[in-house]
């Protein structure tokens, strides 16, 4: 009887086992079965348990990446929730992406990328060539962000669920550097949410929290398989605070970084900020619509030479370095030789000189964002009245700036955030500035149209050239943000974090 007894309980002990076993088995093959989802024993949860905090200078006015043009929307999702086929290296740099690898035609019309097979979206369905296509035709049909950069494709064909070919219509050696923009992000054709507050994404973070101007979090992707698996669980970004709470908050450990600081909030830290370089640029957009006393040459080189640069650039705290001209070092095109128009008080005098007062009206109305603080006004307007240019100032927030200068372009003089590859934006009739030179427009058509990188470096340095001689706006400085991180945070990247933060390379020392 006894014996029987423990027969039976054997019995149900192995069967157990053995049910245990399947079930483990269906688990962990489920997602191989089906390409959808992911699993992660519990010890393999690196880092699912930390929080690291951040402050950021600017808040995103929205997280819809389709429609929203800021900085700031670059800088909390661009690689981290939104991937692209191709990514930027430290300097801006065109490496694999979603794109494990490329091969270009001789001609250079035809791209064909292999993508990585371990991609996955947020819901754990597989990322394949059809998620790419659907979204290049996406972002040409709606003009989202980044479509001016896809004018030149002839055809996309995706003959396999890893292979996407792109071809074009003249050659294009700028190609793969929009692809880690906003032209190269592969959206999920099936996803159903609302952008502007949700994400749907194929990155190793999510959005989990957005709070409007306050703070946004980021929770690690579950389903990511990528090589840059988040080794922290959650990252908070927040956008408010004076600088001296902001400086407290760190040194009591209440926030584990605060990049991009802003000059006042330098200024109360404890020790040094670093500066980091950026392909960002702080230019002083003019508009050259008929209308406005900026139309003339002669003018914009008047405030061109009123301008001293070295001082404006003081006013960011830190090191960004005055321009010479449209590009910084890290641009394949960057001239050391160019400095065009520099500080001249004389100059300046003497070419306002030629105009009435009556020219000026009440005055060239100079518009900028909050966030470049009230010194730079002031001091913009000092150097343009000594010059005999009277200007009026307004600093906006930035739905109005929105509104007033990139909308409506009802404005003069305009402080704006460049990159060095938005130097193409001075080819476009249509663009911000509204400057109108068919010469320029084929300098740049030949600019694109090479095939290899070293002509194009050639052609971009002298169409550089071409542009500052013109003076359709006048570049004041490349930024330079500034970052403070606690002794504990690691892997804060060391370049163009004020558009590109990695945060899966983030680590938490103890």
């Amino acid at each position: 009887m006894a014996r029987g007894r423990h027969k039976q309980i054997r019995s149900g002990i192995i069967f157990f086992l053995v049910l245990a076993v399947l079930t483990a088995g269906t688990y962990m093959a489920w997602p191989l079965v089906t390409g959808q989802g992911g699993w992660r024993l519990p010890w393999a949860q690196e880092g699912s348990g930390r929080i690291v905090r951040i402050r950021a200078r600017q808040a995103p006015v929205s997280l819809d990446i389709r429609t929203e043009p800021g900085r700031a929307t670059d800088q909390a999702l661009m690689g981290n929730v939104y991937q692209t086929l191709t990514r930027p290296d430290a300097k801006g740099r065109p490496t694999p992406g979603l794109a494990q690898n490329w091969e270009v035609s001789a001609n250079g019309l035809l791209y064909t990328f292999h993508l990585r097979n371990d991609a996955r979206f947020a819901d754990g369905r597989r990322l394949t060539s059809e998620d790419a296509l659907w979204s290049l035709h996406q972002i040409i049909d709606h003009q989202y962000q980044g479509h001016r950069d896809l004018d030149g494709l002839a055809r996309v064909t995706n003959p396999d669920d890893a292979t996407l070919v792109i071809g074009l219509k003249s050659p294009n050696a700028r190609l793969l550097t929009a692809l880690s923009g906003r032209a190269g992000i592969v959206y999920d054709r099936q996803a159903r949410v609302n952008y502007s507050t949700r994400s749907a994404g194929s990155g190793p973070y999510q959005v989990d929290d957005w709070q409007p101007g306050t703070s946004l979090t980021l929770t690690a992707n579950k389903s990511y398989r990528g090589p840059d698996k988040a080794a922290i669980g959650k990252v908070i970004f927040t956008y408010t605070g004076s600088p001296q709470e902001t400086i407290k908050d760190l040194d009591q450990g209440r926030l584990d970084a605060v990049v991009d600081l802003d000059p006042a909030t330098a200024a109360q830290a404890h020790k040094k900020p670093t500066a980091t370089p950026s392909t960002d640029n702080v230019v002083l957009a003019f508009n050259n619509i008929a209308t406005s006393p900026l139309s003339d040459q002669h003018m914009r080189e008047a405030v061109r030479y009123a301008l001293d640069r070295e001082a404006v650039a003081k006013l960011e705290g830190g090191g960004a370095k005055a321009l010479g001209g449209p590009l910084n070092q890290l641009s394949p095109g960057y001239d050391p030789d160019l400095q065009a128009f520099p500080f001249d008080r004389a100059q300046a005098i003497h070419r306002s000189s030629y105009y009435r007062p009556s020219f000026f009206k009440n005055g060239l109305r100079l518009v900028y964002p909050r966030e470049f603080g009230s010194q730079v006004g002031e001091l913009m307007r000092t150097q343009l009245k000594a010059a005999g240019i009277p200007t009026q100032v307004s600093m906006v927030d930035q739905p109005t700036f929105r509104d007033q200068v990139l909308n409506r372009r009802d404005y003069d003089m305009a402080l704006m955030v460049m990159d060095n590859d938005e130097i193409d934006r001075f080819a476009d009739p249509d663009s911000t500035m509204l400057f109108d030179n068919v010469d320029v427009q084929n300098s740049w058509k030949q600019v694109t149209d090479c095939t290899d990188q070293n002509t194009y470096a050639e052609r971009l340095k002298a169409f550089a050239r071409q542009v500052s001689d013109l003076s359709p706006s006048d570049w004041l400085y490349q930024r330079t943000p500034l970052v403070l991180t606690a002794p504990r945070l690691q892997g804060m990247p060391s370049s163009l974090l004020d558009r590109y933060l990695p945060l899966w390379n983030l680590r938490i020392q103890g």
